[in-house]
């Protein structure tokens, strides 16, 4: 089960109790013991505390890139580049849902949903066993190589610009921005589905087919999806 957000506070317990012990030992220590005036010594405590809690904040991840990938031909290519992209969204995320903005998102959450997702369907042997690539195993494949990471990315930049900004609207901008997201995976988790139960029945989409199954569903919720649909099996966005 993945961090509730209770957890997700606590991660912030520790950073903020180092830099207050520091910043209140550093400020008794110049004002005892090296009798600095008190307004001095307070300032000197701010400062030394404030910088010991950012070495103790978890730091932002870096973009996941996406273009560029050569779209592989086998299935044993396909689904190890799955674990291989599944295990890259899984250390994004494990960073962003240290940080301040996901305190009050789920984002995070569901995008680890459908990284596991993703994972577990990519092991499964009535996959692993066949002799061609199928719908199932270029969607999954392009799930986690293009339209997982299209998201993350999106987040990762709505992140840094949320710990960039110090006004309060602008930061309310980008929380309604991760807000927004949050559809974009709940359809991704549709067509997760539909390829299990694909699977489970013998039976097959085309990736085209699964396309066009995830644009029909962003028209229904009424959500501009964020994704190339027109080609599944070419990363990048539109």
């Amino acid at each position: 089960m993945k961090k509730s957000k209770q957890a997700k506070s606590q991660q912030w317990v520790a950073p903020a109790a180092v830099g207050g012990v520091v910043g209140v030992g550093s400020a008794l220590a110049t004002m005892l013991l090296l009798s600095f005036a008190a307004p001095v010594s307070v300032a000197i405590g701010l400062a030394l505390g404030a910088g010991s809690a950012l070495m103790f904040t978890p730091l932002a991840p870096k973009p996941i890139e996406i273009a560029g990938r050569v779209a592989p031909t086998t299935v044993e290519e396909s689904l190890s580049e799955v674990a291989r992209s599944t295990d890259q969204l899984d250390l994004a995320l494990s960073r962003l849902e240290s940080r301040p903005l996901w305190h009050n998102s789920v984002l995070d959450e569901k995008l680890h949903r459908l990284v596991d997702g993703t994972r577990s369907l990519a092991r499964m042997p009535e996959l692993r066993d066949r002799a061609v690539m199928d719908g199932a195993i270029q969607m999954l494949y392009t799930l986690a190589t293009d339209y997982l990471p299209t998201i993350v990315n999106l987040a990762i930049e709505n992140d840094r610009m949320h710990s960039t900004f110090s006004g309060q609207k602008s930061r309310q901008q980008v929380e309604q921005n991760i807000a927004e997201l949050e559809p974009q995976a709940d359809v991704l988790g549709e067509v997760l589905d539909r390829i299990e139960t694909d699977i489970v029945r013998g039976t097959t989409h085309s990736v085209h087919e699964h396309a066009e199954f995830l644009k029909a569903r962003f028209q229904e919720v009424g959500t501009e999806s964020v994704l190339n649909l027109n080609n599944p099996m070419t990363p990048g966005t539109e």
